[in-house]
């Protein structure tokens, strides 16, 4: 079953939707994604072009997700 992590980050106003991983690429399952998520997203902010943005939501979906500034 495939999980997506998708996390909604912020700076200033303007808002995208980015996918973090999926179990395509870490093996994530739903559980680890439940639990371990804000890690995963501290971790993946921590290390990309998006280190100013903060994170004002996240969702663990199952299946592959298309973010909305992307559909």
């Amino acid at each position: 079953m495939l999980v997506t992590l998708v996390a909604l980050l912020c700076n200033g106003q303007v808002c995208l939707e980015k996918v973090v991983t999926n179990s395509e690429q870490s093996s994530i399952s739903m559980m680890d994604c439940a639990v371990h998520a804000q890690f995963g997203i501290a971790e993946w902010l921590q290390n990309g072009p998006y280190r100013e943005w903060r994170v004002q939501s996240y969702k663990c979906v199952l299946g592959k997700y298309i973010p909305k500034n992307q559909a």
